[in-house]
C-alpha cells in the first residue's frame, strides 16, 4: 500500500510540474486572443449583441451597444500588447459614421473615424511594469442608432474581428498554471493507483499534463475560473477512477489485469480531456441551449413535445435523458448550469458504455489487446464526441444505452431461463427508446437482425438467446408506446404521409440534395465521421471475422446491418436517421480485431496496424481539439 502511494505521489508530482511547463509553453506560444465572432463571444467581453451571419457575403459578425468591456485579470502587463480590430461604422450617410475610441484600463488609447466599409485598425496599449497582471479594455461609440421598430436595439458599431497579441514573450496567469498542475497531477495519481507500471504511469504523466494544460491555455480560458473548474473536474473523475477500480477487485476477490487498467484509465482520461473541452469558456453554446430549456421543461412538468427535425418534419422528442438528469438538478443552480450538468452526464455515460465494450470482448473472445484497443477506438472516432459537442446530447445519451443493450446481447448469460439478464435488457431497450426517436428506429431493427442471426447462425446453442431478444424487444417496445409514443399518433400520420410522398417523388432534402447526391456524400461522412484510418481497420477485421459464430461476433452482425438498412433509407428517402453515431460500436469492435489481428500476424503488418492505429488516434484529438474552433 506505502509503494503504491509512493507511486502516486511521484506521477502526481511529475504530472503536476509537467502541466505548469506545458501551459507555460503553450500560452507563451500562443498568446493572442481572437474573437471571430463566428459564435457569441465568451462572458469576459460585454457589450456586444449575439453573433450574425451573412450567408451570401460569407461573414459573420456582430452588432456592438454604444460601449464594449473586456475583461482579462492575470494578463501579463509587461510588455506592450497590440489590439486589432476588423470594423464598420455600416451608416449609408457617411457623415453618419462614428468615431470609435479605446481605453485601456481607463486611460485613451487610441481611436478611428469609422466608414461605412470594413476598416482594420491597430492600436498599441502600452505595457505598464507597475501594474504587472490585469487589463480592462473599453470601445466606445460616439454615436449609436436604432435600425426599426422591428429591431428597437440601439446599434453602435458592426465587429468582424477583435484580436489582443503581445509584442513579446508573455506569463500565463498563475490560476490558470495552478489549475493546470493540480488536475493534471490528481489525474496521473488516480492512475498510478490503478497499478500500472511505472512505465505507463510515466507516460499517462506526460499525455494527461500536456492535454490538459493545452486546453487550459487556450483563448479565454485562463482568465477565467475555468482553471478551478479543471482541478474540480481531476480531482472528482480520479477519486471515482480510484473508487471504482477498487470496488471492482473487491467484487471480483483479485486484482484487475494490465488491458483493464488501460481501459479504465484511457476512459477517465478521455473523460477528463472532453468535458475540459467542452466547458471552456470559448466553446461554443449549439444546440446544447435547446438541451438545457427543454431540460428546464420537464424540471416544470412538461414531457410530452415535438421537435423539429431538418425538412420541417415534426417529431416527439423524447425525455429520457431528462428524466435522469432531473434528480441532479437540485444540486446545481437554475440556468446555464443545467448545460454543464447535461454535458457531464452525457459524457459519463459515454465513458462508461466505452469500458463496458470492454467487458463484451473479453467475455466473448478472452482477447484483452482486442478488448483495449476497442476501448480507445470507441472514444476517438471522431463522430461520437462531434455528437456531443455539436449539442445533440439527448442522441448521444440514447447511444450510450443501446451500447448497454448490445453487450447485454452478446452476453453468454442473456438466456430465456434467465429472468435477471433479460429484464436488465428489457429496461436497456427501453430507456434507449425513451430517450432518442433514432436511436428507437435503428436499435428496434437491430434487436430483430440479431436475433435472426442468433437462430439462423448461432446454432441450436443461442435459439434460447434469441427468443430473449425478441421477447426484450417486444416488451421495451410495448413500454415505450403506452409511456411516451403513443400520445402522438396523429404526428406520425402526418408525418409518414408526407415522407411517403416525397419518397415516391424523389424528392430533395432539406439539404436541396437528390438521391444522387446523397449517395455521393457518403464517402465524404465515412471519412469525416470515422477516419480513414478506421475504417481500414474495420475493413480488415471484417474479412477476419467472417467465419465467427459467436454471439459478439453475430451481434456485431446483426447491428451493423441494422445500420446499413437505415444508411439506405437515408439515401432513397429525405428521412435521415443518426445511423452514422449508431454504427460507432460496430467500427470499434472490427477495427480492434483487425488490429489485434494483425499485430500476432507478421512485423509487416503489426507496422501497419501501428501506423493506422497513429492515425485513428491523431483523427480523434483533432477532432477534440477543433471543437473550440
Amino acid at each position: 500500500m506505502i509503494r503504491a502511494l509512493g507511486r502516486a505521489g511521484a506521477a502526481g508530482t511529475l504530472s503536476a510540474l509537467l502541466a505548469a511547463a506545458w501551459l507555460a509553453v503553450w500560452y507563451a506560444w500562443h498568446a493572442a486572443l481572437t474573437i471571430d465572432l463566428n459564435t457569441d463571444p465568451p462572458s469576459l467581453v460585454s457589450g456586444i449583441y449575439p453573433a450574425e451571419h451573412n450567408d451570401e457575403a460569407r461573414l459573420t459578425f456582430a452588432w456592438t451597444k454604444q460601449d464594449v468591456m473586456i475583461h482579462l485579470p492575470g494578463v501579463d502587463r509587461r510588455v506592450e500588447w497590440t489590439l486589432s480590430l476588423r470594423v464598420r461604422g455600416a451608416r449609408a450617410v457617411a457623415a453618419e459614421n462614428p468615431r470609435l475610441d479605446v481605453f485601456a484600463d481607463g486611460a485613451p488609447v487610441g481611436g478611428r473615424q469609422l466608414r461605412a466599409e470594413f476598416d482594420d485598425i491597430a492600436i498599441a496599449i502600452p505595457a505598464r511594469p507597475e501594474r504587472r497582471r490585469g487589463l480592462v479594455i473599453a470601445l466606445h461609440s460616439s454615436r449609436t442608432f436604432v435600425p426599426g421598430p422591428s429591431d428597437p436595439r440601439p446599434l453602435g458599431v458592426m465587429l468582424d474581428r477583435i484580436t489582443l497579441a503581445p509584442s513579446g514573450a508573455v506569463l500565463a496567469p498563475r490560476g490558470a498554471i495552478a489549475g493546470a498542475a493540480i488536475s493534471a497531477g490528481a489525474m496521473a495519481a488516480a492512475i498510478a493507483l490503478l497499478g500500472v507500471t511505472a512505465g505507463s504511469a510515466v507516460i499517462a504523466a506526460v499525455l494527461v499534463s500536456a492535454g490538459d494544460a493545452a486546453v487550459i491555455a487556450r483563448g479565454f480560458g485562463p482568465f477565467t475560473d475555468f482553471p478551478r473548474l479543471a482541478i474540480i473536474l481531476g480531482c472528482a473523475i480520479g477519486f471515482a477512477l480510484v473508487l471504482i477500480a477498487w470496488a471492482t477487485e473487491r467484487l471480483h476477490g483479485q486484482p484487475l489485469r494490465n488491458t483493464a487498467r488501460f481501459a479504465a484509465g484511457f476512459s477517465a482520461c478521455a473523460l477528463f480531456l472532453k468535458l475540459l473541452v467542452l466547458l471552456h469558456p470559448d466553446m461554443p453554446v449549439g444546440d446544447t441551449l435547446f438541451q438545457a430549456h427543454r431540460f428546464q421543461a420537464v424540471l416544470r412538468g412538461n414531457l410530452f413535445f415535438t421537435s423539429i427535425a431538418p425538412g420541417g418534419y415534426s417529431f416527439p422528442y423524447s425525455p429520457g435523458l431528462y428524466i435522469f438528469a432531473a434528480p441532479f438538478a437540485r444540486f446545481v443552480h437554475w440556468g446555464s448550469a443545467h448545460l454543464t450538468l447535461l454535458r457531464v452526464i452525457v459524457c459519463s455515460a459515454d465513458a462508461v458504455a466505452a469500458v463496458l465494450l470492454y467487458r463484451a470482448v473479453i467475455h466473448a473472445w478472452g482477447d484483452r489487446l482486442t478488448a483495449a484497443i476497442a476501448v480507445a477506438l470507441y472514444q476517438l472516432l471522431p463522430i461520437g464526441f462531434a455528437v456531443i459537442a455539436t449539442g445533440n446530447l439527448t442522441n448521444a445519451f440514447a447511444q450510450s444505452l443501446a451500447v448497454a443493450a448490445f453487450v447485454v446481447m452478446s452476453s453468454a448469460a442473456l438466456r430465456v431461463e434467465r429472468p435477471l439478464a433479460l429484464v436488465l435488457l428489457v429496461v436497456l431497450l427501453a430507456a434507449a427508446y425513451l430517450s432518442h426517436t433514432s436511436t428507437l428506429a435503428i436499435l428496434f431493427v437491430a434487436t430483430i437482425c440479431i436475433a435472426a442471426f442468433f437462430r439462423l447462425r448461432g446454432g441450436p446453442a443461442l435459439r434460447s438467446p434469441s427468443a430473449a431478444v425478441l421477447a426484450a424487444t417486444a416488451i421495451a417496445s410495448v413500454l415505450a408506446i403506452v409511456l411516451y409514443y403513443g400520445h402522438f399518433m396523429a404526428t406520425y400520420r402526418s408525418e409518414f404521409n408526407r415522407l411517403s410522398g416525397e419518397a415516391a417523388s424523389a424528392a430533395v432534402d432539406a439539404g436541396g440534395r437528390t438521391i444522387g447526391d446523397r449517395l455521393r456524400i457518403v464517402p465524404f461522412y465515412v471519412k469525416n465521421y470515422f477516419g480513414v484510418s478506421a475504417i481500414l481497420l474495420s475493413a480488415l477485421g471484417c474479412s477476419w471475422m467472417r467465419t465467427l459464430r459467436d454471439r459478439l461476433a453475430l451481434t456485431i452482425w446483426g447491428w451493423g446491418l441494422s445500420c446499413a438498412v437505415f444508411m439506405a433509407i437515408g439515401i432513397l428517402t429525405p428521412m435521415d436517421v443518426r445511423y452514422y453515431l449508431a454504427v460507432v460500436p460496430a467500427i470499434a469492435l472490427t477495427a480492434a480485431y483487425g488490429a489485434s489481428h494483425a499485430w500476432q500476424l507478421s512485423a509487416a503488418w503489426r507496422g501497419a496496424a501501428v501506423l493506422l492505429l497513429a492515425g485513428a488516434i491523431a483523427a480523434g484529438i483533432n477532432r477534440w481539439w477543433s471543437a473550440l474552433g
